[in-house]
């Protein structure tokens, strides 16, 4: 079954502040809205379907109570003590529940699908469903599955009306990086997981690649020269590309935007 990327999300202090920031360096950014089943909200940079989520936490009790959900976005954050940075990447399929059947098969603990929704400021909803796996005693978490309750032809004309997606922006996410402490037992793991084609090696990673994005797996060392700074199992960076600057990168804690890197 064929899983493409879907989205990294980014935990930020402010969805609000990030905006600004980013729409004055011409990363086209817009308000998400309300996750009212988790006290969550967002802000959205879209890359055609690939975006990037910057998530931050606007009702407590909510919040702590979808915190207990094993392997959700929401216990990775509590988890990692309410770390700013990226937290995860979600994968996208067309058959969430048959994938479930597949990860229990396989030995995994697995949470979902569950129904879950969006209020948008105009007041519309946007539905899909979540699926969430995983071990105790992992060191990083996987990505969590999503599968959508409309067709991507149908995503992309919304988001292109919506203005989410800016048509005169030329900008593609082209990777995300990760830091893991065993490079090459993470990425086995990850290609037999997730059925993906044979890794690819370079000289400071090792890179796996999905139909519309790569993921490369740095170890400490190179890591370390990329951040210039103390690192957590899991992405740091997305490499962005954009035809129309030369290179720039874009630093918040723990999350680096490198475009044209």
């Amino acid at each position: 079954m064929t899983l493409y990327f879907d989205h990294l999300v980014h935990q930020v202090q402010s969805p609000e502040n990030t905006k600004i920031f980013l729409n004055k360096r011409n990363i086209h950014t817009i308000n998400g809205g309300q996750h009212t089943m988790w006290g969550t909200y967002n802000t959205l940079s879209y890359f055609g379907l690939n975006y990037i989520e910057q998530i931050a936490i606007y009702d407590r009790n909510l919040f702590e109570n979808a915190a207990n959900l094993p392997y959700s976005l929401h216990y990775t954050f509590k988890r990692a003590n309410e770390r700013y940075g990226f937290s995860r990447i979600a994968l996208r399929t067309k058959n969430i529940e048959e994938e479930g059947q597949r990860l229990r098969a396989l030995g995994f603990e697995v949470y979902g699908p569950d129904a879950c929704s969006r209020t948008r400021p105009d007041g519309s909803v946007v539905e899909w469903k979540l699926l969430h796996f995983g071990k105790p005693g992992q060191a990083i978490d996987f990505p969590f599955l999503i599968e959508w309750a409309d067709e991507d032809e149908e995503r992309v004309a919304q988001l292109k009306a919506s203005g989410a997606i800016d048509t005169k922006q030329s900008i593609t996410m082209e990777s995300v990086q990760f830091y893991v402490e065993d490079v090459k037992a993470t990425v086995k793991l990850w290609k037999e997981i997730f059925q993906l084609p044979e890794p690819e090696q370079h000289a400071q990673f090792i890179s796996l690649q999905l139909p519309n994005i790569r993921l490369d797996f740095y170890e400490e060392v190179a890591a370390t020269a990329m951040t210039l700074g103390h690192l957590h199992e899991g992405p740091f960076g997305v490499t962005l590309k954009d035809t129309d600057r030369t290179k720039e990168t874009l630093v918040f804690p723990a999350a680096f935007y490198w475009i044209n890197r």
